[in-house]
């Protein structure tokens, strides 16, 4: 598979770019990486396209009102996930990677960081969704999903196998989860049962991945047992992670918010019609995520060639981005109408509106995807927590303002306004630099 796919990249590929990546492709080690990429990308192809079709058939069957409190419990519960992971898992990568004798201390501190934070997450879910939420249906199934950000911190094991370059195992624990969740919602379907159950699957897919990723670390490690806690090794993954729990959390929240806000301030089939544009809308986003980290590496390489050139390569990939933003974008706007009616039927017509709008927005999220690489390369921290943070507080006031007047077309406004400022940052540093460079003798 890596030779066939080496050959591919030679033929498609401009001739720095692919000196860059798979110049040396030969090298073993570098083998090993391709292998492991191409194992999750096709876990994430493959889950994709599962459960694209399953949501498509389950939305069909709940219709607007009760697929749209199935969203709004999924969204909400959505917004305390930043505290149940506390953003360490980038950093519990790295130093798995960087230390790999502290292994067991490391793997033992972040499980019961994340586990106590798993807890706190869960009962203040709890706690507001008693304050928050009116609706009987939506709340029970709050709290049923609250309860996995506590199977959640088992996920530690998969950064386990991932800094042993060991992808597989997790794309196999990943397909066989996908598969077996989605085929028990097909038989809620099938059995005529409602959204309750729904909630019983997703809380099920929590302690299934918990299942399978404790068996397979005995399989591989042996007994998690010899793990640890270690007091100077949790403070400091606490210490190096704190931007990005920030800046998840402003992630989070505009991504989320949205479906939040639609229910008390229009209704739960708003959320329905809404969530439902918005999951056709970014089914492609992973696209440029695959293209920027498969690329990224040949942008900083150069670097070593200069600012100048460094400087081009970027701003080339940054407009690859949005010219396939706009490719993708403009098709589907005007192909919105009879899209929606052909995928989930007559009752789903209001919500092509909404994508035809928010299909553009991932112009912009395609284009952050490249910022963020970037800011990240430049160590500019807080510039992606401003712009972050900046997102979130402007897409809440705009929903404040524009749901009221205009329902779900307001918030497609307010989500599509709201993520230009996420290249902000990258058009102001490639700016700064020019400057810079002029001014020099």
């Amino acid at each position: 598979m890596t030779i066939y796919l080496n050959n591919l990249l030679k033929k498609i590929l401009p001739d720095w770019i692919y000196m860059k990546l798979v110049g040396r492709w030969d090298n073993v080690g570098l083998r090993r990486y391709a292998t492991n990429t191409l194992w999750a990308l096709f876990s994430r192809i493959t889950s994709i396209i599962v459960a694209f079709f399953v949501t498509i058939y389950l939305v069909r069957y709940l219709g607007p009102e009760n697929y749209g409190q199935l969203s709004y419990a999924i969204s909400f519960v959505g917004l305390f996930s930043i505290i149940a992971s506390l953003g360490i898992d980038n950093i519990l990568y790295r130093d798995l990677i960087k230390y790999p004798e502290k292994r067991n201390a490391y793997l033992g501190s972040a499980f019961i960081l994340k586990l106590l934070a798993g807890f706190s997450a869960t009962a203040l879910t709890m706690i507001m969704a008693f304050i928050l939420s009116e609706d009987d249906v939506s709340r029970a199934i709050i709290l049923m999903l609250s309860a996995t950000f506590i199977f959640n911190a088992f996920n530690v094991i998969s950064y386990e196998f991932q800094a042993d370059v060991a992808q597989k195992y997790m794309t196999i624990i990943t397909l066989i989860v996908v598969l077996t969740l989605n085929i028990l919602k097909l038989m809620v379907i099938f059995i005529g049962e409602g959204i309750l159950y729904i909630g019983i699957i997703l809380l099920f897919e929590a302690v299934l991945y918990a299942t399978l990723l404790i068996y397979i670390h005995l399989q591989h490690y042996g007994s998690m047992l010899a793990w640890y806690f270690d007091k100077g090794i949790a403070i400091g993954l606490l210490k190096d992670s704190w931007p990005f729990i920030f800046i998840a959390a402003f992630t989070t929240v505009y991504v989320r918010i949205d479906q939040v806000m639609l229910k008390p301030l229009v209704d739960s089939t708003a959320v329905g019609l809404y969530d439902a544009a918005v999951r056709i809308a970014e089914v492609w986003l992973f696209v440029p995520a695959i293209i920027v980290s498969t690329l990224f590496p040949a942008i900083v390489n150069a670097r070593a060639v200069g600012l100048s050139e460094y400087r081009k390569r970027l701003i080339i990939l940054a407009a690859f981005m949005v010219f396939l933003g706009v490719l993708i974008a403009l098709p589907l706007s005007l192909l919105a109408e009879p899209l929606m009616v052909l995928l989930y039927g007559p009752a789903f017509v209001s919500s092509a509106a909404v994508f035809a709008i928010y299909v553009w927005a991932g112009v912009w999220a395609s284009l952050d995807v490249v910022a963020r690489y970037f800011l990240i390369a430049e160590n500019r921290r807080v510039l992606i927590f401003v712009s972050s943070f900046a997102t979130a507080v402007l897409n809440i006031l705009l929903n404040l303002y524009l749901i009221p007047k205009y329902g779900i077309v307001g918030a497609a406004w307010s989500t599509f306004i709201s993520y230009t400022l996420l290249a902000l940052p990258f058009i102001l540093i490639v700016r700064l630099k020019n400057l810079r460079e002029t001014e020099t003798p």
